[in-house]
């Protein structure tokens, strides 16, 4: 009897195990999953973030520019992740001035990467602002969906190097200098890190920044979108040395007639009877 009831009880234990490890296969198709590179855990934060690039342990770019950093973050209520569509920002053009600090577009967002350069204000810069691309999406199921993407046109990364992004979302307006610690600030993501190489400076691509930088220093002239410049090349004078003429004086010509004078020679008469 005791036997019975002992397979019965184990029976039942095995039951239970093999329905639970069905359920787990299976999850809720209303909670966000976090992206694996990121983090291990599922997140519990209103916003759930992302890093679609880069990789971890990809190199990025070219001599040290155009390294893609593209981050999605999505949110059940819509009213914790306020954003709004940018295109342009620092884009590669001859306007670009944009500085590092929170994003207008998603004020939220703080970046950083731990090799940020001095001139850019270090690791601790928030590098929300220097993202070109914001778009917020709301989906069918009443979410809010938030893609924001950078690439960066300047060697102000390192080359050659390791580098560290960290990101995450804080309510209210995120401060233009990154925090050494979060107990200051509200943070509503969770934090996505991901470890990259910054790509090599090569003979090309070192040639290539010099003719640009030659090009630029070459061509002071400021060209406005819709004018036409005109180069005029300066006309140099040259002065040759005034030659003073002596003016001529014309007299009148004076004929000089030369009269021979008659001179009467006395005639003698000789014989008689000859004409003198």
């Amino acid at each position: 009897m005791l036997r019975r009831r002992a397979l019965a009880g184990l029976a039942a234990v095995l039951l239970v195990s093999c329905s639970s490890g069905d359920d787990s296969s299976s999850p809720d198709p209303t909670t966000p999953l976090s992206d694996t590179t990121t983090t291990s855990a599922l997140p519990t934060t209103p916003i759930v973030g992302r890093v679609l690039s880069p990789e971890r342990a990809s190199v990025q770019g070219s001599g040290g520019r155009g390294m893609v950093v593209a981050l999605s973050f999505t949110a059940r209520d819509a009213t914790v992740l306020p954003a709004t569509f940018r295109l342009g920002g620092a884009l590669p053009s001859p306007a670009a001035a944009i500085r590092p600090g929170h994003n207008p577009a998603f004020p939220g967002l703080v970046v950083s990467l731990s090799t940020t350069g001095t001139a850019l204000g270090g690791p601790s810069a928030n590098l929300a602002n220097l993202f070109q691309i914001v778009s917020p999406a709301l989906q069918l199921d009443g979410s809010v969906h938030v893609s924001a993407i950078w690439t960066n046109t300047q060697v102000d990364f390192g080359s050659d190097v390791d580098t560290t992004l960290v990101a995450y979302v804080v309510t209210g307006t995120a401060p233009d200098v990154v925090p050494p610690t979060q107990a200051n600030i509200d943070v509503i993501s969770n934090p996505l890190e991901v470890t990259f190489r910054v790509s090599p400076i090569t003979d090309a691509a070192a040639a290539a920044a010099a003719a640009a930088a030659a090009s630029a220093s070459a061509s002071p002239t400021t060209t406005v979108a819709g004018a036409t410049t005109t180069s005029v090349r300066p006309t140099t004078t040259t002065a040759r040395p005034a030659t003073t003429v002596t003016p001529t004086t014309t007299r009148p010509a004076v004929t000089t007639t030369t009269v021979r004078a008659t001179t009467t020679t006395p005639c003698t008469v000789i014989f008689l009877g000859t004409p003198c």
